[in-house]
């Protein structure tokens, strides 16, 4: 929108003044001196209507998705196509408090509201394009908007101010921070020896289907002494796939008993974190990993739930969906629903993993039920989890001081 904020009516008046007195004191003099006032005037007018109309400004940022302290730059661009310049041209942006801002011009925050305004001022000369450019570095995981942009200026004789805002809102995505589980996590084969390994691996290493001869890359443990000696040639031991293995994880981002009470923001932060880490181990090894959450976001109010799918483009998406993921007081109702949704999809196959900082006991009935079917629960928490989590969770890991802990 472009607004006419104000316009030297004054020298019209003059200018009319003059002229009055010149005609009723035979001044010809000073009606040429009105007349003068009259044409500059009525030329500041039509230099700012064509201004008003013929300048272009355009507002956009180079990337739109994000991670933790990366930066990006932003940038105004004025485009001025007159043969004349523009006066006075001063311009500011409304930016979240949760980026940081580098770049020409002021920084003022305005903490109430977190948010922060970044503005300056720039010269445009006559047919020249000018780009104003900021750096922006994510700060904080989320979704963020970035705007509106306005810019103040005038015509080349000064006499009229023009207030342009750019009502276009664009929004940039901090991914959440990714911690460090561990190389073996999620893995796709157990090693030889043990007992027993993650609950969502592949490979069943008892049920042995045959022996070939060794490959470069095959693991080592897979060599089978007795038959290499024999055979004279390394051979290793061809394992029988059980089943593919598939993660539901389940994210529950209540941080305290009672909404009342607030939003314990570092511990949802560090919870957000620890789904994201399960998401990108999952599905950097190949797992097939489903997304399930109770929180709302943009888009989806009543909570998230994507099937399972495997691939960069959902890991984006998933890692999208996490930073947009905002605690709703609706939480607990929404888990048990979330959770009935997946329920009809999830089989003996199936490993649901449960990240939580509180136990709910609402979904004890449909966990106590998925026991039955063999459904596997594997709860990660950064909290302290009631005793009765121990009767329904296959597996428990905490997360304390940095480490994930099993048990």
């Amino acid at each position: 929108m472009i607004t006419q904020l104000w316009r030297n009516s004054g020298l019209v008046v003059l200018a009319m003044v003059i002229a009055l007195s010149a005609i009723l004191f035979h001044r010809p003099l000073m009606l040429v001196v009105a007349l003068f006032l009259l044409v500059i005037t009525g030329l500041a007018e039509w230099m700012a209507g064509r201004t008003l109309t013929d300048i272009a400004l355009d507002h956009h940022v180079s990337q739109r998705i994000l991670e933790i302290g990366q930066t990006v730059t932003a940038e105004i661009v004025f485009e001025n196509h007159m043969p004349w310049p523009i006066a006075h041209v001063s311009w500011e942006n409304s930016l979240p408090e949760a980026v940081d801002v580098r770049g020409p011009g002021k920084v003022v925050a305005n903490a109430p509201a977190h948010r922060q305004v970044i503005s300056g001022q720039v010269h445009v000369g006559a047919r020249q394009r000018v780009r104003v450019q900021y750096h922006l570095t994510g700060r904080a995981r989320g979704r963020w908007m970035l705007g509106p942009a306005a810019v103040w200026f005038s015509d080349t004789f000064g006499f009229t101010h023009l207030y342009r805002d750019m009502p276009e809102r664009f929004y940039i995505t901090v991914w959440p921070k990714r911690f460090v589980l561990g190389r073996k996590f999620i893995t796709h084969q157990l090693m030889e020896g043990k007992i027993r390994g993650k609950i969502w691996d592949l490979p069943d290493p008892y049920h042995i289907v045959g022996i070939r001869p060794y490959i470069v890359g095959d693991p080592i443990r897979r060599l089978h002494p007795y038959v290499s000696a024999r055979a004279g040639r390394l051979m290793v031991k061809e394992l029988q796939t059980v089943q593919d293995r598939r993660i539901e994880l389940v994210v529950h981002p209540v941080t305290n008993a009672e909404h009342w009470m607030g939003i314990d923001v570092d511990r949802l932060e560090e919870l957000i974190s620890l789904a994201a880490s399960v998401v990108e181990a999952g599905i950097t090894a190949g797992v097939e990993v489903g997304l399930t959450m109770s929180g709302s976001l943009p888009g989806s109010p009543y909570g998230y739930c994507h099937q399972p799918a495997t691939g960069q483009p959902v890991l984006a998406e998933y890692l999208t969906a996490l930073s947009w993921l905002q605690p709703s007081g609706a939480a607990r109702q929404l888990l048990a629903d979330r959770m009935a949704e997946i329920s009809r999809r999830v089989t003996t196959a199936s490993v649901v993993i449960l990240v939580c900082a509180l136990w709910e006991p609402a979904v004890e009935p449909l966990f106590r039920s998925w026991r039955a079917r063999g459904i596997s629960l594997v709860v990660i928490t950064n909290g302290d989890l009631d005793a009765r989590a121990d009767q329904f969770a296959a597996d428990i890991f905490h997360w304390r001081e940095g480490k994930l802990g099993h048990g």
